[in-house]
């Protein structure tokens, strides 16, 4: 149960909320203190004792709900502690995927124990709809909640605690060859993911960031775009609906500026007068919500998220491409710029990653084939190495008592 307070026919009013058989509740309760003469301290502590009050006439045993039904209530007391979008992400978890497992068997959450955890989470695997991964993910929220419960006195200890939670799969992205890249970049010419195909090929940027791409972040002058901003997904419903800019970046290492070559400059010049063209055809018709963004159609409505993911793949389909995800590009952008040189530094830096050991970890199998190049190109610069190693095999196989293979014969690999 959750206590807010608001101001209505300058009076302070507490409106209480909780969850009722899934269903959340509201009431409005007057506390007659006048808005007026700084009185928000008492209308505070008018808060605290009429949420003491109303949780004793809700519920005399406050574990003595629904499992389920205590889920939603926890999400609530938190929700103003987390960003907006995680709160909407833990919503969608917990409703679409934890909730409805445990409101068909009806567990209590006094009376929930480890295995029903760990049977929730052998069905979820066994459907074969999620993976070890998704499972962590349903993991964090179930514990947390049941941290706050436990600490809450609601629960003698957390359950959660004794599960145990299967191995998490190592995710290796895919990436396209340069080839494939140029039959992609020829395939969404003049197309609407083409600007966002564009951006991830160049910079490797999150969907979220290549969306949230601003015109007052690119400087054609200085040649720098300076990353910041992301769109995302706020509502409860689909990733193409509830958008909204967050004028700040998804962690600290994020915020990064790029470099921009000759073409980039020239390419997006030309973009910005079509754009401005696309504007004035329009007239009163474009949009202006999204005036200042790259990616928007000849209306000027935004390039959403949800479309750039559908339409990718119905794309590559189209076009006889190899299915990738469209994340897969930033991949790319990574695997090109590690095999022509780029240190795990310079490309932690570009990527925006935490840490080091993150882009050591997501592009260890691109390292191996950087290094590979890296040893070819040691004997093409100092060729004298490979006569020297010429020679030594010409004087072993002179040698009468080595068994060595022929040279028509394939050496046993090891």
């Amino acid at each position: 149960m959750t206590a807010n307070i608001r101001e209505k026919n300058d009076r302070y009013h507490v409106v209480i909320y909780w969850y009722q058989n899934g269903k959340r509740r509201s009431k409005s309760i007057a506390t007659g203190i006048p808005v007026k003469g700084n009185n928000i301290r008492k209308a505070e502590a008018a808060r605290k004792e009429i949420l003491s009050e109303w949780e004793g006439k809700i519920s005399e045993n406050s574990s003595d709900i629904l499992f389920s039904e205590y889920m939603l209530q926890w999400l609530e007391t938190i929700r103003h502690s987390i960003a907006k979008t995680t709160y909407y992400s833990y919503k969608r978890t917990i409703k679409n995927s934890i909730n409805p497992y445990f409101e068909k068997r009806q567990i209590k959450l006094r009376d929930l124990k480890a295995f029903h955890i760990q049977d929730f989470y052998t069905h979820a695997l066994d459907t074969g709809r999620v993976s070890g991964n998704t499972i962590h993910h349903y993991h964090a929220n179930i514990l947390k909640a049941l941290r706050n419960a436990e600490e809450m006195d609601r629960i003698a200890e957390n359950p959660a605690k004794k599960v145990t939670l299967p191995k998490k799969g190592k995710f290796i992205g895919d990436f396209y060859t340069p080839t494939e890249l140029i039959a992609l970049l020829i395939a969404v010419a003049g197309s609407k993911l083409e600007v966002p195909v564009m951006l991830a090929t160049w910079f490797g940027m999150r969907l979220g960031e290549i969306v949230g791409c601003r015109w007052d972040a690119i400087n054609l002058e200085t040649k720098t775009l300076f990353m910041c901003g992301t769109v995302t997904c706020w509502g409860e419903g689909t990733p193409t609906e509830n958008l909204a800019y967050n004028n700040f970046a998804k962690t600290p290492e994020s915020i990064r500026t790029f470099p921009l070559t000759d073409k980039m400059v020239s390419y997006l010049k030309a973009l910005k007068c079509k754009q401005e063209e696309n504007r004035l055809l329009a007239s009163n018709g474009y949009c202006q919500e999204w005036d200042d963004f790259l990616c928007v159609d000849e209306m000027g409505n935004l390039i959403q998220p949800g479309y750039i993911t559908k339409a990718f793949p119905k794309m590559l389909k189209k076009h006889g491409l190899r299915k990738v995800r469209f994340h897969d590009l930033r991949h790319t952008n990574a695997s090109f710029l590690l095999e022509n040189g780029a240190t795990l530094k310079e490309l932690q830096d570009w990527m925006g990653h935490k840490s080091l050991s993150t882009t050591a970890d997501i592009y260890s199998h691109v390292q191996r084939k950087a290094k590979e190049k890296l040893s070819k190109s040691i004997c093409d610069l100092i060729p004298l190495s490979c006569l020297l190693i010429d020679n030594l095999m010409d004087d072993l196989m002179d040698a009468p008592d080595l068994n060595l293979p022929q040279a028509d014969e394939k050496a046993p690999q090891t």
